[in-house]
C-alpha cells in the first residue's frame, strides 16, 4: 500500500444516447425509368444519432463534498490514530467509525476534528455501534454551521457505477481517489453483519470513517477496511446501515438487536462438509446451538438448513443475522427449516444479544 492515488480534477466524459435530430446523407439509388423520378417535393430524412455529449467532473462533485469531511484524530498506542468522519448534522454531528476512536473509548483520551479550514474541535462520543464499526461523535460549533454530506441510497447502487473515496490517507488531509463499485453485499469478511460496498477506489490508512460518495456526491457508504496484500479491494459499510442504526446512536449512544443464540455458516460452505442437501436450495446451516436458549427449546438443531424467517427467504449469513438484529428482543419468529430432506416450521422467541466481541474472519482484514 505504498502508493497512493491522489486524484484532484478529473474529466470523464461520458457518451449518452439523445433524441437530438442530426441530417444525414442520403444513399446512392439505383437509376430509375424517367417516367418515375420526377418529384413533387424535396424531403430529408433523419436517424437519431448518439451525438450529446455530457462532462462528468469529479472536480466539481469534490468541490461541493470536501468541505463536509473532517479529519479524526484519536489516542492509540503508537501514540495517534488518524481517520476520516462527515458532518450529517448542523449541529455538529459527525460520523466515523468505531475503530478510530476505540482506544480513546476504551482507556480515555482526547478525540480531535479538524476541518477544511484547520479548525480543530473537541469531540466526545454520542454513540457507537462496534458490530458495524459505525461511531457518532459531537462538536459543538459556535461560529457557523458546518456543511452536510447529504446520504444516498445505498440499495439503488448497481455494480460499476463510479464510486469516490475522499478522506486522509496517511495524514495527507482530503485526498481524493476514483473507481467503481465492485461488488455489493460482500459478507464473511469482519462480522456478522457484514454488507460491503466492495470498491477499487483507492483506501488507505487514515481514510477509515470517510464518505464514498456517487456522482451526485451522495455519501452511499463509510469506507471501513481493506484486504491485507490485496490491491484495488477496499471495503465500505452501506450508508444504508448507519441511516437504520443512526436514531438508537442519537437516542441512546447504542444498538439494541436480537438474536437466536445459535451460529451459522452459509450453505455453500454447507455444501462442503458433505451434507447432502437438494440442488438449488437457499439459506444457511446450523452448525451450533446454545444450550438452554429459546432456539434450542424450540427444537433447532445442528446441521438444520433455515430457508425462511417470518415468511421472508434467507439467503446469506449477513442477511440472516441484519434481518434478526432488527427485531425486538423477545419477539416469537417462524422459523423454515429443512431437515433431512424434510421441511418443518418451528417457533423461537428471540433474546437479546450482549455486546461482545466479534467472531474472527478467515480473511486477514486490515482497519485503514
Amino acid at each position: 500500500m505504498k502508493n497512493l492515488l491522489s486524484i484532484s480534477t478529473l474529466s470523464l466524459v461520458l457518451l449518452l444516447s439523445s433524441n437530438t435530430q442530426a441530417e444525414t446523407p442520403q444513399r446512392n439509388q439505383k437509376p430509375q425509368p424517367a417516367v418515375n423520378t420526377t418529384r413533387t417535393s424535396e424531403t430529408k430524412e433523419t436517424n437519431t444519432l448518439p451525438t450529446a455529449m455530457m462532462v462528468l467532473n469529479v472536480a466539481d462533485i469534490v468541490e461541493k463534498v470536501n468541505p463536509a469531511v473532517v479529519n479524526v484524530q484519536s489516542p492509540s498506542p503508537d501514540g495517534l490514530s488518524l481517520g476520516s468522519g462527515f458532518f450529517i448534522d448542523e449541529k455538529g454531528l459527525v460520523i466515523t467509525n468505531f475503530h478510530v476512536i476505540r482506544e480513546a473509548v476504551k482507556g480515555g483520551g482526547d478525540i480531535m476534528v479538524v476541518t477544511t479550514d484547520s479548525s480543530r474541535y473537541s469531540a466526545s462520543v454520542k454513540g457507537y455501534d462496534e458490530a458495524t464499526d459505525i461511531a457518532l461523535l459531537e462538536i459543538k460549533i459556535s461560529d457557523k454551521k458546518p456543511l452536510i454530506a447529504r446520504l444516498g441510497d445505498s440499495d439503488k447502487i448497481r455494480v460499476g457505477e463510479w464510486a469516490i473515496a475522499v478522506g486522509s490517507p496517511y495524514g495527507l488531509d482530503h485526498s481524493v481517489t476514483l473507481g467503481i463499485i465492485s461488488a455489493k453485499s460482500r459478507g464473511g469478511l469482519d462480522g456478522e453483519y457484514d454488507d460491503y460496498l466492495q470498491t477499487d477506489a483507492a483506501i488507505n490508512l487514515g481514510n477509515s470513517g470517510g464518505p464514498l460518495i456517487n456522482t451526485s456526491g451522495e455519501v452511499i457508504g463509510i469506507n471501513t477496511l481493506i484486504i491485507a496484500k490485496g490491491q484495488g479491494l477496499g471495503f465500505a459499510i452501506p450508508v444504508n446501515i448507519l441511516k437504520e442504526i443512526m436514531p438508537q446512536l442519537r437516542d441512546y449512544g447504542r444498538v439494541r438487536r436480537s438474536h437466536l443464540a445459535i451460529d451459522i455458516i452459509d450453505i455453500s460452505l454447507g455444501a462442503i462438509k458433505g451434507l447432502d442437501l437438494p440442488s438449488g436450495v437457499k439459506g444457511v446451516v446450523v452448525t451450533k446451538v446454545e444450550r438452554e436458549t429459546p432456539a434450542a427449546r424450540a427444537g433447532l438443531r445442528r446441521d438444520d438448513v433455515i430457508l425462511s424467517v417470518n415468511n421472508s427467504d434467507i439467503s446469506s449469513v449477513g442477511q440472516f443475522n441484519r434481518f434478526i438484529s432488527r427485531l425486538v428482543p423477545g419477539t416469537q419468529v417462524e422459523i423454515r427449516i429443512l431437515r433431512e430432506k424434510k421441511e418443518f416450521t418451528i417457533k423461537a422467541e428471540l433474546i437479546e444479544k450482549k455486546e461482545g466481541e466479534k467472531e474472527a474472519s478467515d480473511f486477514r482484514v486490515i482497519r485503514p
